[in-house]
């Protein structure tokens, strides 16, 4: 297992050389280039709750009927960064061939990309029912509430994210042994 994490810092390196470049890019992003996040999830919180939303490119997605706008702080661009992270990890991890380290980093942004269109509309849609629910215990404290759905969401689905495929990388290794 030493040898093939030697092995993997080449990987390593460019995962965080990107996740940096990402993080970066983000300082100078607005809702216009954040369109790949905002609107499938957009769409998505559209379905579940049968809302419309019209686009305004300096404000987000604006549903008029639940009152709500989602733009870049809403994108999920963190959790997406921090999911290619952990995917990009865990694969290299477990994996021995030149050709799946090479995948790994591609396939990870695509892996994190699609859980965070899914965490983003779920944690979406969670805070628009829990908020409904409680307006009025927590009148002038919405966004208090907003936060903490956003906080326990996310880190719920990173934590299962990293069981899940961390079990999964071993069942697989484990079968690759036997066959």
């Amino acid at each position: 297992m030493t040898v093939l994490r030697n092995t993997n810092i080449t990987y390593y390196f460019i995962a965080v050389g990107l996740f940096i470049s990402l993080k970066f890019g983000f300082t100078l992003a607005d809702n216009n280039d954040l369109i790949f996040l905002l609107k499938p999830t957009d769409k998505l919180v559209g379905l579940l709750t049968g809302s419309h939303s019209i686009y305004l490119p300096v404000s987000g997605y604006y549903h008029e009927h639940l009152d709500i706008i989602i733009d870049k702080s809403c994108s999920g661009f963190n959790f997406w960064v921090l999911s290619f992270l952990l995917f990009t990890y865990l694969t290299l991890k477990y994996v021995e061939r030149t050709l799946s380290r090479i995948l790994t980093i591609p396939i990870a942004l695509i892996g994190a990309y699609l859980l965070t269109i899914f965490v983003n509309t779920s944690r979406i849609f969670a805070s628009i029912v829990v908020q409904n629910q409680t307006k009025n215990i927590f009148l002038n404290q919405q966004h208090i509430v907003h936060e903490a759905i956003g906080i326990i969401t996310n880190l719920s689905f990173l934590i299962l994210a990293y069981v899940l495929i961390e079990k999964l990388l071993i069942h697989k290794r484990q079968n690759a042994k036997f066959a």
